[in-house]
């Protein structure tokens, strides 16, 4: 896989990053289901795991 050619701030995405913990743990105070935020957080669809299998892990996390 190649790096990106785009310039990330990192900073900027450490800050990003905090910030959303930061909100989820609010929601999380507030009663919010985990499994919702879980939901909105993810990329894939639901249900995608459920009968799929990672033939290379190494692969399939970038490794």
């Amino acid at each position: 896989m190649k790096p990106s050619k785009k310039s990330i701030n990192l900073k900027s995405r450490a800050a990003e990053k905090a910030a959303s913990r930061l909100e989820d743990r609010r929601r999380l105070e507030n009663g919010e289901s985990p499994e919702v935020i879980q939901r909105e957080n993810s990329i894939f669809p639901p249900g995608y795991f459920e009968h799929h299998r990672i033939i290379n892990f190494a692969s399939a996390v970038g490794k």
